[in-house]
Formats: C-alpha cells, structure tokens, sequence
C-alpha cells in the first residue's frame, strides 16, 4: 500500500448487466454462477443486482438464451485523480473495478486486466509500464499473458522493450 501522490490517477469502469425477461429462460445458470442474481419463486423471475455487478462477462458468456448483455454508458466509466489516503499497486478484476493505475512517470497494470493499447500509447509517451500479479488472488501467474508477451515483440520492434516491465 502506497499514499497517492499529486498528479496520480486511478482509472476504472464499471459495466453491469441488464437482463432481458422476455428472452430470459430463467435456467439460473447465473444465479449458480454470480452472487449479483437471485431467484424469485414466488414471481418466476431472475433478480439483478446490478450495483454489486462487477461486469465480469461470466454471465453474459455462459447465459444459453442470450438475455444477458452488458449496459455500456459512458455515466459508467470513472477516474480519480488525487486520491489521498492508501490505494493497491495491483488489480484483481474479481475484486475490484480497477483497470490501471497511472502516474507521472508510468502505469502500472493488474496482468488480469492489462490493456495492449493503452500500453503502448504510455510507453510510446515515455512511460514506464509494469504489469503486476495481482495482490487477491491465490493464482499463481507462471506464464506472462498472450497480450503481454505481444506487447513486449512491439515494443521490441519499435526499440522500446525495456519500458515494460512484468513483476
């Protein structure tokens, strides 16, 4: 845990799922599968929680009619600046919304939720960008991640390897 500095900034977004009842099926594969669902036996309906809803895509995925989609609203995407008091280096998207974690001088990405993009535009601008195994999971990360090792033969090619960092 580090104090949050002047000029840092916490990005994160939020996309929550709506659920369609005229298609829904009501399988309760979701509610097996999230805790953000219940279902209501005296209604005959799947209940959503869409503020605990972390907008993991489980559901979304595993839901066999289709009734399940994300809400993406720009109302839902948010950036702290400043924040004082204590924040996590490190991301887990199980755990929280966090996408990235930027600084002045570099960003710092939970590999779970790593943005080849972003990546690149920072280290392109100057950046340093890490990649940090996250702090809540009992995972063990013994590869680095497809994207991760993509980004690295970018940044190769454009002489800029040593900007990333995987911790």
């Amino acid at each position: 845990m580090h104090p949050m500095e002047s000029g840092q900034s916490i990005t994160y977004k939020q996309f929550p799922v709506a659920l369609d009842e005229r298609v829904c099926s009501r399988c309760r594969i979701c509610v097996s599968l999230c805790e953000c669902f219940t279902y209501d036996e005296a209604d005959d309906r799947i209940v959503v929680n869409s503020i605990s809803c972390k907008g993991c895509g489980i559901c979304v995925a595993a839901c066999p009619s289709s009734a399940l989609s994300h809400i993406y609203d720009d109302g839902m995407f948010y950036e702290s600046r400043s924040v004082p008091g204590e924040e996590m280096i490190a991301f887990d998207c199980s755990n929280c919304m966090y996408l990235w974690k930027e600084e002045p001088e570099r960003i710092v990405f939970c590999e779970r939720r790593f943005d080849m993009g972003k990546a690149l535009r920072s280290a392109g601008e100057g950046k340093e960008v890490v990649v940090k195994r996250c702090l809540f999971s009992d995972e063990k990360i013994e590869e680095k991640s497809e994207k991760v090792r993509k980004t690295q033969a970018l940044l190769r090619m454009c002489k800029l390897e040593e900007r990333l960092k995987v911790e």
